[in-house]
């Protein structure tokens, strides 16, 4: 049965669709059978893998709404292994319809039951808010995988994703682990750099990844030709880390 990821920061820029995507991309790869559910409202996962999301049917809206199953909006993508459920801006509206919900916050978390049993890992593209869309998330999800992006204000409302974090695991009497913070767009070379990945080790410690996701201007082009940056370009930093960070990821797994 599959572990349930959710790949999460409130805060824009992280590299979260990125992450999610090329992390996807390195773990089928390895022979692993993945889904990744785009719950952002801006659609960018799904635009990534080359999907036209505007007047796309059949996705996580029609979902939530009961219209289909959760089986019935999966696509399958080029890439061997791996399977999109897609979204797009029809999602933002959503949330009123997850509050009128008996259970408004475990909605999510009812559908995915239906293909849990498919899949090694389902990965969570979330957005980057904190809203009931993201709570649904985070309580569907097993475990949590936090992207920083290496600046000046990289914890800047890190204290408030932990406390929402915190406070679903004491309602739910569930805790939900964070599986790993990954530091993004890092710059090795400056002092800045350096000082963020220090303050960032020594407030999460043993949950940090070891690998790093370098400042790549391949990284950066590879969604402008809807496709994940180890495919696009398999040689560049960022997808040598990407893989590196999918090696690490399967590491952890083996140790727990």
């Amino acid at each position: 049965m599959a572990e349930i990821i959710a790949i999460l920061n409130q805060k824009g820029g992280s590299g979260k669709t990125t992450t999610a995507v090329n992390l996807s991309t390195a773990l089928a790869k390895k022979g692993k059978k993945i889904a990744l559910v785009d719950f952002d409202p801006q659609g960018n996962a799904t635009t990534y893998l080359g999907l036209m999301k505007r007047e796309m049917k059949n996705t996580m809206r029609d979902v939530l709404h009961e219209k289909i199953d959760i089986n019935d909006a999966v696509r399958v993508t080029e890439y061997e292994g791996l399977d999109l459920i897609p979204s797009n801006i029809k999602l933002s509206g959503i949330e009123g319809y997850l509050n009128a919900q008996t259970s408004p916050i475990s909605v999510l978390k009812s559908k995915l039951k239906n293909i849990k049993n498919k899949y090694d890992y389902v990965f969570i593209d979330a957005p980057p808010t904190l809203n009931i869309i993201a709570t649904n998330v985070l309580t569907a999800a097993d475990s949590v995988i936090i992207p920083i992006q290496a600046d000046p204000f990289a914890l800047e409302g890190m204290v408030d994703l932990l406390e929402v974090i915190d406070i679903i695991a004491e309602d739910l009497n569930s805790p939900t682990k964070i599986k790993g913070v990954l530091i993004t767009k890092f710059r090795a070379n400056t002092k800045l750099g350096k000082e963020v990945k220090a303050e960032v080790q020594k407030y999460f410690e043993d949950e940090l990844f070891e690998t790093v996701i370098p400042d790549n201007i391949k990284v950066s082009e590879a969604p402008g030709y809807n496709k994940p940056v180890i495919v696009y370009d398999p040689d560049c930093a960022g997808s040598k880390a990407y893989t590196e960070l999918a090696n690490e990821f399967l590491a952890r797994e083996k140790n727990e």
